[in-house]
């Protein structure tokens, strides 16, 4: 993919908006907080800086790793003593940027959250044209493991491109065998999760996000909310929170049951299965001719 002027603007504006947008909730998230507040502070302050959110704000807390979101009605609030980890993602036209953070509202997590944030550091001081993705891989899982923990095994990072968040290449948190190499105007978002328990995460019976697939085996009616929901996000994820407009009344349920016959795909909440705690620290690059840009910076 040969980045132009116009793709690095759209770019560098979303990668603005995502990291401002989490730096500034960061100082704000506290104990008994409600999870509706987090993710609609979030995705209005991407909006107010000219963007759109690029998927729901994903909040997700102790061993939960990834994919929840704030759905209608949900009560949930921040708990004491826990570990919020907070993905954040922004696109500009279509190009995206994805970041995240994980805070420690006890400082008996401070060494995990140290420990997600220095193999991030270290995955992104290698990246370079012509480096193999198992290289990043292997020092993800290494600076990981010296802190005491595990790497994530079955979660990566993984390649942005226009409207669409995962694309055909992944940087993976362990050591692989894998050949491929990273190339000029790539753009990445490098995820390292490190946890205190099994190193695996296993899909939960709740899904709160959603995305696209085919109008098919879609009822006349169902094809119409469809084609609207094609229209406002393309292939990019979203929640029940966005959509309540077009679906009136039980959103939710709605969506689960257009997952069911295949017209759109959910993403179940993943949690650790061990039951361990997951921090989480994520940045978006993309690989020049002499190194690496962070766009999303804070």
């Amino acid at each position: 993919m040969l980045i132009d002027e116009e793709a690095l603007r759209c770019l560098r504006k979303a990668g603005k908006a995502a990291s401002q947008a989490l730096k500034s909730i960061m100082c704000k998230v506290h104990e008994g907080m409600p999870l509706t507040e987090i993710c609609e502070y979030v995705e209005n302050y991407i909006r107010s800086m000219g963007c759109e959110p690029a998927f729901p704000c994903n909040i997700s807390i102790n061993h939960v790793a990834a994919h929840y979101t704030s759905y209608i009605g949900d009560q949930s609030v921040i708990p004491p003593r826990s570990l919020v980890k907070i993905d954040v993602g922004a696109h500009f036209n279509g190009f995206i940027a994805d970041v995240a953070a994980s805070i420690a509202l006890s400082d008996d997590y401070e060494p995990l959250v140290h420990a997600s944030e220095k193999a991030l550091e270290a995955a992104i001081n290698a990246i370079k044209p012509g480096v193999k993705i198992s290289t990043l891989g292997s020092l993800i899982e290494s600076t990981i493991k010296s802190f005491g923990f595990k790497p994530i095994r079955n979660l990566s990072g993984h390649m942005l491109k226009q409207y669409t968040l995962h694309g055909e290449k992944s940087i993976p948190n362990v050591a692989t065998s894998s050949s491929v190499s990273l190339e000029v105007d790539e753009v990445y978002a490098i995820e390292p999760f490190a946890t205190n328990g099994a190193g695996l995460v296993t899909d939960s019976s709740e899904a709160y996000i959603f995305r696209y697939l085919s109008p098919k085996k879609a009822k006349k009616f169902e094809r119409e909310l469809l084609a609207t929901i094609w229209n406002r996000f393309r292939s990019l994820p979203f929640c029940d929170r966005w959509v309540r407009d077009i679906i009136p009344g039980e959103t939710l349920p709605k969506l689960i049951e257009l997952s069911h016959i295949g017209s759109l795909y959910g993403y179940h909440v993943l949690v650790e299965r061990g039951r361990g705690l997951v921090a989480q620290s994520e940045h978006t690059v993309i690989v020049c001719e002499d190194g690496v840009e962070v766009i999303t910076s804070f």
